[in-house]
């Protein structure tokens, strides 16, 4: 059996970097003559940023769950229990960050529609508030004709796909009894939210706030290898986040890889060169990853040591 998971281990890695890599393969011979100066202050304190944002992404996801649960969810449970699953979502399929998250509930002590409800209402308010801030994008006169010409080619097949991952989902949910009984206590579970106002108010604000500290985050990363002025950071911020929301609804590759990036690139290309805009991209994707990465690492001894000290307990 350790053998098997050891194997799985090397299996999910290979994959995680066939993906990562593959677009820089891609356009290895377009990026080629590419010269950047780094102004490393800056680099460094868009990732401290970045990894802050990361770090307190799980609090919303933990306010949610102790107005689902009636619990007091710790911090510190929302946030093992989201990073040990975020980053198998690079998995190809969508969907094993979820199942990896649904699976390890119990060992937190939390029922799974619980957590999938709460994991459904986090996602939404930050993919809502995303979509606000991108579309802003077709209110700025310098990125309009680019925002525009990108919906006209990207619209498409994300429509297509969405409709038909939707009409699945909605006829399993209605075609196999026992998957309809999960969806009718799900959906029980979610519209209990709406006795809890305060509970709501204090995640919508904290996503805003992350939303913040992502952009400025991000505004600094560009900053680092590009030449942008301060007042083009609402600009760049509007440029993640819709990329980022592209990228989301892509069902094509795990976790948005290269749909997300060749979008950002482009966008990017109305404050710097095409060749330039298109390395930002692609490294930008490896800033993110690192972050995911180390937090996973981080939850993983974090569980580890939780595990061992009731195994302490238990002998006792």
């Amino acid at each position: 059996m350790k053998t098997v998971r050891q194997s799985l281990g090397y299996l999910i890695a290979g994959i995680l970097l066939f993906f990562l890599i593959k677009p820089f393969v891609l356009t290895h011979a377009e990026l080629k003559d590419v010269t950047l100066e780094v102004q490393w202050e800056w680099l460094i304190a868009s990732f401290g940023l970045h990894l802050l944002y990361r770090s307190l992404y799980p609090y919303p996801f933990a306010t949610l769950l102790r107005g689902l649960t009636g619990k007091q969810v710790s911090f510190r449970a929302a946030f093992t229990l989201f990073h040990l699953a975020n980053i198998t979502r690079y998995l190809p399929g969508r969907i094993w960050g979820v199942v990896r998250l649904l699976s390890l509930s119990p060992r937190f002590g939390l029922s799974k529609t619980a957590v999938g409800s709460a994991l459904t209402s986090h996602v939404g308010i930050e993919t809502a508030l995303g979509g606000l801030i991108g579309v802003s994008l077709l209110l700025s006169p310098k990125m309009q004709e680019t925002a525009l010409g990108m919906i006209d080619k990207i619209s498409g097949h994300t429509a297509f796909l969405s409709l038909a991952c939707i009409g699945v989902l909605i006829g399993t949910l209605f075609l196999i009894p026992k998957v309809a009984t999960h969806a009718r206590a799900f959906l029980k579970t979610l519209t209990s939210l709406k006795q809890h106002p305060k509970i709501c108010a204090d995640v919508i604000t904290g996503h805003v706030l992350l939303w913040i500290c992502q952009g400025f985050a991000f505004f600094l990363f560009v900053k680092s290898f590009a030449p942008v002025a301060w007042r083009d950071a609402f600009g760049l911020t509007a440029c993640f986040a819709f990329a980022w929301i592209v990228g989301f609804l892509s069902f094509l590759t795990p976790g948005g890889l290269g749909i997300r990036e060749g979008l950002l690139g482009v966008l990017l290309s109305s404050y710097m060169p095409t060749t330039q805009a298109t390395f930002l991209a692609l490294v930008c994707r490896l800033w993110m990853l690192t972050a995911e990465i180390l937090l996973a690492l981080i939850a993983f001894f974090l569980h580890r040591s939780c595990y061992e000290r009731q195994n302490d307990a238990h002998n006792l």
